[in-house]
């Protein structure tokens, strides 16, 4: 038995001749009996006769129609959402974060997101920090947000926006009232940072390591807000993305610092399988991700 099958004797049952239902699915009334016909003698039964100039579903044609209801709906619903799949409308996205930062940004963009693709199930995981690459390939990730990209042609990389790290101390700081600052201004500073090896911090491997400065202390800190608490009130300084300090440096009073001679800038990613790089729900997000910085 085949679809086709099931979707002749739908199509009888709604329209209830053999011209109608030859016309809806595009075969000739000859084509459509000789389906039929086939059907009967390998399954042994009659599917319909005639009354008149109508066809009328015997038992077993009716019994059968019923069941192509349901199969009929079960395919076309399936077809339908792989189309969706194909095209980039509906399905999940497992996006993995990969700097904390990261998180910050991706929380002011995240309902429009979900208003804007309604159908998709968005899953966030920072499960795969430092190892999202593989994550990616082995398909537990389908697209990570990072700003340390790796160039290897494995993986589709696609710029979402530019931004500058700057120096942010507290608005009584002696360093706040200074236009521009050097590494050399944090010998004796308390430095704030992320629990992340230190290699991997901008903070150590692009301003204290290259002038050869060991600061006065370390704290690693999990979140941003508290980072940024423990910084307004005089506890250290921390090195961050610009646009953290959007709405937040009137309301706890921060300053953002650059460093002279030393610009800081970065660009964040959206990193994904190759294949997956035109998926609309993707293209969305590479779209719309400058709005999102405030």
């Amino acid at each position: 038995m085949e679809l086709i099958h099931l979707r002749i004797l739908l199509a009888l049952k709604r329209h209830g001749t053999l011209s109608a239902a030859a016309e809806t699915l595009n075969l000739t009334q000859s084509a459509l009996s000789h389906q039929i016909k086939n059907l009967e003698q390998r399954l042994g039964v009659t599917l319909w006769y005639k009354q008149g100039r109508s066809l009328v579903l015997s038992q077993a044609g009716r019994y059968l129609s019923e069941v192509a209801e349901s199969v009929i709906a079960t395919v076309d619903s399936a077809e339908n959402h792989l189309a969706q799949l194909a095209k980039g409308k509906t399905g999940k996205l497992t996006i993995g974060i990969e700097c904390h930062a990261c998180y910050e940004w991706f929380r002011n963009i995240l309902q429009p997101y979900l208003r804007a693709w309604p159908d998709l199930t968005v899953e966030v995981t920072s499960r795969y920090r430092f190892e999202s690459f593989e994550a990616i390939r082995q398909y537990k990730l389908d697209a990570v947000l990072t700003s340390d990209p790796v160039d290897n042609g494995l993986l589709s990389y696609q710029p979402l926006f530019d931004f500058e790290l700057v120096l942010i101390v507290a608005d009584n700081h002696p360093l706040a009232s200074r236009t521009e600052i050097t590494p050399d201004d944090l010998r004796g500073e308390t430095v704030l940072t992320y629990p992340v090896a230190r290699e991997r911090l901008d903070m150590f491997r692009k301003v204290l390591q290259p002038a050869g400065i060991e600061p006065a202390a370390h704290i690693q800190v999990e979140e941003t807000d508290i980072m940024l608490q423990l910084a307004a009130a005089g506890r250290g300084v921390c090195l961050l993305p610009e646009w953290l300090l959007a709405d937040k440096s009137a309301k706890l009073g921060l300053t953002g610092l650059r460093f002279a001679s030393l610009p800081i800038g970065k660009t964040m990613y959206l990193a994904c399988r190759h294949e997956d790089a035109e998926l609309e729900y993707l293209q969305w997000l590479v779209e719309h991700a400058g709005g999102a910085v405030k």
